[in-house]
């Protein structure tokens, strides 16, 4: 008999309210798109602002000062980005067929390629020959300008910027009663501190993680830029800029900036060499950060395993597109710092956290803390 004490009840509630919460989550995403990274925004300005408070300016200009500076920085890169982009825009006909075109001729250069692929067209052509039914009529479907759905894209971009960031200035200045409503479930008063300091320390945690990786990822945008303007590749700094914002997308961003490069060097240049040295150069020194530099800055926070940030990019990519695969590792990031600090949430912390590397030093667990000092106190 189905209750509700009974595990069964209690699993089934548990499956239809998190169903409920990604349902709202993918509807409503307008309403809580913006407020999750206005929320984010303001975790990562936690402790510039409190640094700004102990120099002695007040809070609410401390937070006026970042917010405006946050607003400047990506209107700079909004108006270095906007020309190429509409360029891109205007001729996007013209550039997809001459990429088109000089794919084709890369491809003939490999004869063996070039002889497999007139033999699979020979094919196809035979299959759609056999299977072509005369009465049926070709439906061609027109979609609006491509213009015109770019210009609504920048709108709505412009619009979601404006109001994220206002939600980050009143959760920055109206820190208290937020703190507040975290610790509002929690029933005695030893808990609610407990919670407290959890989400104190994940603010710090978080806070430090995005400061030093926008430092890294400017340097490699730098880096990258200065790289392409010695290959010769039009319009450099661009390319730095477009770089260090993939880069915060794990995996799937150097992926989409490696295409990006290759196709845009396939288009400008004509021998081998120059198409493939750019994206090249970008591997090279995308592996050198991935590898070397943000291990050594970031240490443990970093520490997520490697299943667990794919499988949020897919859940968070496929519920709010690309704005989702900006927020998936932070996302893991608030919540490997929450676990590392929360009692109940220790097997949610060992799935967050890689295996331990082959020769590496366990920590002791808090038992065995606990019972060393015992020994130590009757001794």
């Amino acid at each position: 008999m189905l209750t509700f004490n009974s595990l069964t009840f209690r699993s089934l509630a548990t499956i239809a309210l998190l169903i409920a919460i990604v349902a709202a989550l993918y509807f409503a995403r307008a309403v809580f798109l913006p407020v999750t990274i206005g929320l984010l925004v303001a975790l990562v300005l936690h402790l510039p602002i409190m640094a700004l408070n102990r120099a002695g300016m007040p809070k609410i200009l401390a937070v006026a000062v970042l917010i405006t500076a946050v607003a400047t920085l990506l209107t700079l890169i909004f108006v270095l980005i906007v020309g190429p982009l509409s360029n891109i825009f205007d001729n996007w006909p013209q550039i997809a067929a001459e990429l088109r075109s000089k794919i084709y001729h890369l491809r003939s250069a490999f004869s063996a390629a070039e002889q497999a692929g007139d033999a699979v067209s020979k094919i196809a052509d035979d299959v759609q020959n056999i299977v072509k039914d005369p009465e049926v009529q070709e439906v061609v479907m027109h979609e609006p300008n491509f213009l015109a759905r770019a210009a609504t894209s920048v709108a709505d971009i412009i619009t979601g910027i404006v109001v994220t960031l206002t939600i980050s200035a009143f959760v920055l200045v109206m820190r208290r009663p937020f703190l507040t409503l975290a610790t509002m479930p929690f029933d005695r008063t030893s808990t609610k501190l407990r919670a407290a300091r959890i989400w104190k320390n994940a603010e710090r945690e978080v806070s430090h993680f995005f400061l030093v990786t926008s430092l890294i990822n400017a340097g490699l945008g730098t880096a990258v830029g200065l790289a392409l303007w010695v290959l010769d590749v039009p319009m450099p700094y661009v390319w730095g800029i477009v770089v260090a914002l993939l880069n915060y997308i794990l995996f799937v961003g150097p992926a989409i900036g490696t295409a990006a490069l290759f196709a845009a060097s396939v288009i400008t240049f004509d021998t081998p060499f120059q198409m493939f040295a750019p994206p090249l150069a970008y591997l090279a020194i995308n592996f050198v950060e991935a590898n070397f530099v943000t291990p050594h800055f970031l240490g443990r926070r970093l520490q997520i395993a490697p299943l667990t940030i794919i499988l949020s990019l897919l859940f968070w990519g496929w519920l709010w597109g690309f704005a989702g695969l900006v927020l998936a590792v932070p996302a893991l990031v608030v919540l490997k710092a929450v676990a590392d600090k929360a009692e109940p949430l220790a097997d949610l912390r060992r799935i967050l956290t890689p295996r331990r590397q082959p020769g590496a030093v366990l920590e002791p667990t808090r038992t065995k803390r606990v019972i060393l000092k015992e020994k130590r106190s009757f001794q």
